[in-house]
C-alpha cells in the first residue's frame, strides 16, 4: 500500500477499487470533492483525482475522463471566486471547476506538473467570477481541433499566485534560510559615502539618483532597492543575475558596476553616469530619429546582445528605456532584472519585459530563446524610425493578436503634435525590420547570430569592429552642462524628492536571504 497524501480527503489510497480500476498503481497526490461546470452552465457534484501522471474526473467512483498531464496545457483561475480552467492541448478540450481547495489543487499540479514535463505549469489570473468565456467544449475541438479559449494574457508565476504578495506568506514557505544568522553584510562603500544630487527614475522597488562620491567628486547613478519590496515581488534571484551581469563588465555597450552595497533596509547598484539620459527620451522629445542615427545605435545594441547571447544570457527587456546615452553619444544597455539564462536548448516559459516588445512565442506561452531579443531588435529598430511600435493598440488583447498574426504595415506618413511628417525609410530599413519580425523565430534574422545582422543591407555602412572599439564619430552628442547635469532625463522623475520611502520592519528577521549578493560573479564569497 502506498504511503496516503495528507491531501487525500476521500482515502481513495487505500480504495481498491480506485488503485486497481482507476489509477492504476499511479501515486494519488490529491483527491476531494469538486463541482464540475458543463457548457450549458450547469454544476454537477464530481470528484477529482490529481496523480502523479494524471487528473481523474469521476462521478462518484467511476471514471468519466482521464487528462494526462502531459496534455494540460494551462489553467485559468478566477481572482474573485473559486472557479478554475484546465486547459488541454491538441483534441483534448478543457473542465471548468468549482473548488474551496482552488489554491491547493492548483499548488500540487504545479508539482506534478513539473517533474512530468520539466518545466513551469502555466497560470492566468482572470478578474473575472466566472470562466467560461475561457473554455474550450468538445464541440469547439470538433470543429477546429486547434481551436483554444485559453487567455493570452493575464500571465502569473506559480511563485506570485501560490505566495501572493504578502511577504509574511513567502517567509513561510522559505525555511531553507535560518532566521538566526547574524552574518555581516559585506560592502565597498556605504551610502553616506555619496552626495546624493536628485532623482533621476523609479522602478517598481525603489529609487534612482544622480550622485556624487564624496572622494572623488565623480558623478555616478545609484540604484536603490527595498529589500521588502525585492521579497514581496520575488524577485531576490532576478536581481542578484542583474548583479552578475553587470559586473561582467566585457562589453562595451553594457552597463558596468561600479560599488555595490547594501544596508539593513535596501540593496544598492551604483553604476557611471549617463549624461545623455535614456533613449526613451530623446526619441520623445525628437519624435522619431534619422537611419544614420539608428544604424549607429543598432550596431551597438546589435554587438551587446550578440555577447549577452554568448554568455547563454537572454536580455529580455530591450525597449528605449534601458538604453542609456553617455556624454560622447555611445550607449549602453542597462537593466538586466529581465534576463534568463538558457541551458541547453530548453526553451522558457515564463513572460518578461514589455508588452509591445515581446515576441509572438512570448505571447503564446509556447517557450522562448533568445530568438525573442532579435524580434526586440525589430521593434526598436521601427520605433526609432517611426516614433511608435508597429503594432501597438491601446487594448493589450487586441495588440497581442497584432502580434502574433497581424500584418506589418510602412506608413509614409507619421503624426507628431498634431502635424503629419513625411518619412522616407530606406527599403534596406523595412527589409531588416521585416526579417526581424518573422512570426516564426526558425527563420527569424539573427538566427546565425551577429553575423547576419552585420551582413544585411541596411548595415552596408557600418564598421562593426570601429564601432566595437568606440572609434566611430558619433552622429549625435548629448549637450550636458555643469549647470544642468539631469537636462536629458525626465522632469517627471527630477521633480521628485530624493528622500526613500520607509521599509517594512520586517525584513531585519531575513537578512540571510541577501546573502547571495555577497558573492563575486564566479559565486565565491568576497
Amino acid at each position: 500500500m502506498e504511503e496516503q497524501s495528507e491531501y487525500d480527503f476521500l482515502n481513495y489510497s487505500k480504495n481498491h477499487h480506485i488503485s486497481t480500476n482507476v489509477t492504476r498503481g499511479e501515486k494519488i497526490e490529491f483527491s476531494d470533492k469538486i463541482i464540475k461546470i458543463n457548457k450549458y452552465g450547469f454544476k454537477q457534484e464530481r470528484n477529482i483525482i490529481i496523480t502523479d501522471k494524471a487528473v481523474y474526473n469521476l462521478k462518484k467512483t467511476s471514471i468519466r475522463r482521464r487528462i494526462d498531464l502531459k496534455v494540460i496545457k494551462g489553467i485559468s483561475l478566477s481572482k474573485t471566486s473559486n472557479e478554475f480552467v484546465i486547459h488541454c492541448k491538441g483534441e483534448e478540450y478543457d473542465y471548468q471547476y468549482v473548488s474551496p481547495k482552488k489554491k491547493t489543487i492548483v499548488e500540487i499540479l504545479a508539482k506534478v506538473y513539473l517533474n512530468v514535463n520539466e518545466e513551469e505549469l502555466k497560470l492566468f489570473e482572470l478578474n473575472v467570477e466566472t470562466l467560461s468565456t475561457f473554455v474550450t467544449y468538445k464541440n469547439d475541438k470538433k470543429k477546429n481541433k486547434n481551436f483554444s479559449r485559453m487567455p493570452r494574457t493575464n500571465f502569473i508565476s506559480i511563485a506570485e499566485y501560490i505566495y501572493g504578495t504578502k511577504s509574511n506568506q513567502i517567509v513561510e514557505k522559505k525555511t531553507i534560510i535560518s532566521k538566526k544568522s547574524s552574518s555581516k553584510i559585506v560592502t565597498n562603500a556605504e551610502f553616506d559615502d555619496f552626495e546624493i544630487i536628485k532623482t533621476i527614475g523609479r522602478g517598481s522597488v525603489g529609487k534612482i539618483f544622480l550622485a556624487k562620491y564624496k572622494n572623488t567628486g565623480d558623478l555616478y547613478t545609484i540604484k536603490s532597492m527595498r529589500k521588502d519590496q525585492l521579497i514581496s515581488q520575488n524577485i531576490i534571484d532576478n536581481i542578484v543575475s542583474e548583479k552578475n551581469i553587470l559586473s561582467e563588465g566585457k562589453c562595451n555597450f553594457l552597463l558596468t558596476l561600479s560599488f555595490f552595497f547594501q544596508s539593513p533596509e535596501r540593496v544598492y547598484f551604483v553604476t557611471p553616469f549617463m549624461k545623455g539620459g535614456d533613449l526613451y527620451h530623446k526619441l520623445k522629445t525628437d519624435g522619431y530619429l534619422s537611419e544614420d542615427l539608428v544604424r549607429f545605435y543598432g550596431a551597438q545594441i546589435a554587438i551587446a546582445l550578440q555577447h549577452l547571447h554568448e554568455l547563454g544570457i537572454a536580455y529580455r527587456d530591450l525597449k528605449p528605456e534601458n538604453i542609456l546615452i553617455d556624454e560622447d553619444g555611445y550607449i549602453k544597455l542597462c537593466d538586466f532584472g529581465a534576463s534568463f539564462h538558457f541551458q541547453g536548448t530548453k526553451k522558457e516559459n515564463t513572460f518578461a519585459g514589455s508588452p509591445e516588445y515581446a515576441s509572438p512565442e512570448m505571447i503564446a506561452h509556447e517557450g522562448h530563446t533568445i530568438m525573442s531579443d532579435w524580434w526586440s531588435f525589430g521593434i526598436l529598430i521601427y520605433e526609432l524610425l517611426y516614433g511608435i511600435t508597429p503594432f501597438f493598440n491601446m487594448d493589450k488583447n487586441r495588440m497581442f493578436e497584432l502580434i502574433e498574426v497581424g500584418e506589418l504595415k510602412f506608413p509614409n506618413t507619421i503624426k507628431i503634435d498634431g502635424n503629419i511628417i513625411n518619412l522616407k525609410i530606406s527599403k534596406e530599413a523595412k527589409s531588416i525590420i521585416s526579417k526581424l519580425l518573422e512570426k516564426n523565430p526558425g527563420p527569424r534574422l539573427g538566427k546565425n547570430g551577429l553575423n547576419e545582422i552585420k551582413n544585411h543591407p541596411f548595415f552596408a555602412d557600418i564598421n562593426f569592429d570601429m564601432i566595437k572599439n568606440k572609434k566611430v564619430k558619433p552622429p549625435y552628442k548629448p549637450n550636458v552642462t555643469e549647470e544642468d547635469l539631469t537636462c536629458n532625463f525626465d522632469e517627471e522623475f527630477t521633480s521628485m524628492t530624493t528622500q526613500e520611502s520607509p521599509v517594512a520592519n520586517w525584513i531585519s528577521e531575513y537578512q540571510e536571504w541577501f546573502n547571495e549578493f555577497d558573492k563575486d560573479y564566479d559565486g565565491q564569497n568576497k
